[in-house]
């Protein structure tokens, strides 16, 4: 069973290009499961994911970043992802999320049922 958590990670983060780069240093680490960005200044880092190595991922962003702390480090309890899970409303039969976190969209894709020759 793997320990689900919350990993917060105050770093250097002026720009989108300092931005972009975190995101894709986060991303990439095993077990990690969503990245976003808090904070005022969107300078912290909010990492959930299963068995991430908090350390080994503040160091790797210290030595791309210049500067990252290790703010927090909790347990994720059954209850709390069963709050932050949102499922996508009925109404729609496929709905997704496209971009990245601070610039965030819906997609809406509606494929209408075919009635007859498509041929004109």
């Amino acid at each position: 069973m793997f320990l689900q958590q919350k990993i917060t990670i105050e770093a250097n983060i002026w720009c989108d290009k300092c931005r972009s780069k975190a995101m894709k240093i986060a991303a990439v680490e095993d077990g990690v499961k969503s990245v976003a960005f808090k904070g005022a200044r969107r300078d912290q880092i909010e990492i959930i994911g299963d068995d991430v190595d908090a350390t080994g991922l503040t160091g790797l962003l210290r030595k791309k970043l210049g500067y990252a702390d290790l703010v927090s480090l909790e347990e994720i309890t059954e209850t709390k992802v069963d709050k932050e899970e949102k499922k996508p409303s009925p109404d729609c039969p496929i709905r997704g999320r496209r971009g990245c976190h601070h610039h965030e969209m819906e997609l809406h894709i509606y494929d209408p049922p075919s009635g007859g020759c498509t041929i004109m």
